[in-house]
């Protein structure tokens, strides 16, 4: 009977920390940013390893397949059928004039931005880079761009909305 009892408590023992190491693991998640529950983040809807480029009242999502970072400059691509993404962003100070966006959709063109301390900029406007979480945010006002991206016309729209480039890297990279 002791011996019976004793299995018992040390089962039970073992499911404590089990759940107390789930718990834990969770919260280290949630404490990284990795999840949010505002409804408000950017983020939402976007998955590791994914770009979300919006521009009118569309949006795309293109599977990253790279992704790095050194310093303030965060270097992304990716890819899906015939659609590509390609970021060059600066998110330290004054990075928006450094910072560039190009879309190739395929049929539909080659979209993007560029701040003017990059070739070919200026073209249409970065209007805020920053970094939320795991997650980079480049906000612009997208122009069209030739097959040799150069851009068809330099001068954004002023009343359109900013529309939204989101990334988020691999989880086992560093972009924060």
């Amino acid at each position: 009977m002791a011996n019976r009892r004793s299995l018992v408590v040390a089962a039970l023992a073992g499911a404590g920390v089990a759940v107390a190491g789930a718990a834990l693991a969770l919260a280290v998640v949630v404490a990284l940013g990795f999840r949010s529950s505002s409804p408000t983040d950017p983020r939402n809807g976007v998955a590791a390893d994914t770009a979300r480029f919006t521009y009118g009242e569309r949006r795309v999502d293109i599977p990253l397949l790279a992704c790095a970072r050194e310093g303030d400059v965060v270097i992304m691509a990716g890819r899906e059928g015939s659609v590509v993404v390609q970021v060059r962003a600066d998110v330290g100070e004054g990075g928006r004039d450094r910072t560039g966006v190009t879309v190739d959709l395929g049929d539909e063109g080659i979209l993007g931005a560029f701040g003017p301390d990059l070739p070919p900029g200026p073209a249409g406007e970065i209007v805020d880079v920053e970094v939320v979480g795991d997650a980079l945010i480049v906000s612009g006002r997208w122009t069209t761009f030739d097959e040799n991206i150069r851009p068809l016309d330099r001068a954004p729209d002023e009343d359109a909305d900013a529309e939204s480039l989101i990334a988020r890297c691999p989880a086992d990279e560093d972009v924060t």
